[in-house]
């Protein structure tokens, strides 16, 4: 246990240390703020992932996981010949131990971007929203792993099966991940003045949310807005208070229609078709071609790593070159629905809110999911994919 506790105290310290660090020499460089502050993102979209990989390999190394979850063996209940509390067990350790890296970093960078943007949320906010962030990722990866063991528990393990299930898996959790919004982002219902304009804007638009929501952005400063929901009739609308107050009418009709524009695009199942191709792929890839070799020498890593590498495609790679495609077309919906000047004004507004007016790379923008902000003003200044949509006749 002593080794655990080292990479505990390796885990909590590091990473603030050397994003510290890195922050305060960030700081004292003689560029544009938007500049300094695209660094400090880089370092930290970067250790966002890299660090959790890093922990799990760690676990593995020191057997973390075995000595915490032999105490509990296979007591409690059974489901599926799943013993739930050892799976329990397993994911408290492991989010726990992914989380702390992450927001050991956030915290030694933060005290550097707060004085950048002028910020004035509190420390304990900014681990509050790292951590939702996490608890959102976690609920879905445990439904996604207790789904997979009953679908396969019930109907077999077949190669075909695996496919299937994962389909059905993946469809599942992607459905529901908007909702988990509602439960873990902090949030409250919009009233008086902002709700009734944020009622005309959709009443505009043609669109009924089941609910609108003000998250708060002010302290933060950050100006967004976030349309979740699967199923017609049962979405909702959030929008950061720091929006409200940086956008005029015209502004955030185009940004509401921007989120619009991903539902009417079907954009989330699109993501969906594309990560049961990827690792439905990845099954008939393990089906055919095997990892026994690696899986003798490595154990686990055998079968960790190469997955690791195939995320790292994914996620940067295709869904991210998936995911700019799509916010072009969201960005057209919402000049052909709200007007090209409005949403080139919105984007602009956007940008300076944000800070985000710094020209990105490619591998960034993919990184990120989003492509620069100047392209897409140039996008839509140029009406490419407006004549795409043909506006919907019926809302809901």
């Amino acid at each position: 246990m002593i080794a655990a506790g080292i990479l505990i105290l390796v885990l909590a310290v590091g990473p603030y240390l050397g994003g510290r660090a890195y922050a305060r020499r960030v700081e004292s460089m003689n560029e544009p703020v938007e500049d300094r502050l695209h660094r400090l993102d880089r370092v930290q979209r970067a250790g966002g992932f890299g660090l959790p990989i890093v922990a799990v390999i760690a676990l593995y190394a020191l057997g973390v996981v075995d000595r915490v979850t032999a105490p509990v063996g296979t007591a409690g209940p059974d489901l599926f010949g799943f013993a739930v509390l050892e799976f329990a067990v397993i994911m408290l350790v492991v989010f726990g131990i992914v989380a702390l890296p992450i927001v050991s970093m956030a915290l030694g960078t933060y005290p550097v971007v707060r004085s950048l943007r002028g910020t004035s949320a509190s420390t304990w906010r900014v681990i509050k929203g790292v951590v939702a962030v996490m608890a959102i990722s976690l609920v879905s990866v445990a439904i996604a792993v207790l789904g997979f063991f009953a679908i396969t528990s019930v109907v077999g393990s077949s190669t075909p099966v695996l496919v299937a299930g994962l389909g059905v898996i993946v469809f599942a959790t992607f459905g529901l991940s908007p909702y988990l919004i509602v439960l873990f982002q902090d949030r409250v219902p919009l009233s008086g003045e902002h709700r009734e304009r944020v009622e005309r804007v959709c009443t505009e638009l043609g669109y009924r949310p089941r609910g609108l929501y003000v998250l708060e952005g002010e302290s933060t400063r950050t100006a967004n807005a976030i349309v979740a929901g699967t199923l017609p009739g049962f979405r909702y609308v959030f929008l950061t208070d720091y929006l409200l107050d940086e956008c005029d009418d015209d502004e955030l009709r185009a940004v509401v229609a921007h989120e619009f524009g991903h539902v009417a695009g079907r954009h989330l199942w699109q993501r969906g078709l594309l990560t049961v191709a990827v690792f439905g792929g990845w099954v008939f890839g393990a089906e055919y071609v095997g990892f026994g070799p690696l899986v003798e020498r490595l154990d686990f890593l055998g079968i960790f790593l190469p997955l690791m590498g195939l995320y790292v495609l994914y996620h940067v790679g295709l869904l991210g070159g998936l995911a700019r495609w799509q916010e072009f077309r969201a960005d057209a919906y919402a000049a052909r629905e709200a007007g090209r000047e409005a949403m080139i004004g919105a984007l602009e507004t956007l940008a300076d809110a944000n800070d985000v007016r710094r020209e990105a790379g490619l591998l960034y923008s993919l990184a990120t999911h989003h492509p620069p902000i100047t392209d897409r003003i140039e996008a839509v200044r140029a009406g490419r994919g407006e004549d795409d949509w043909s506006r919907a006749t019926t809302r809901e």
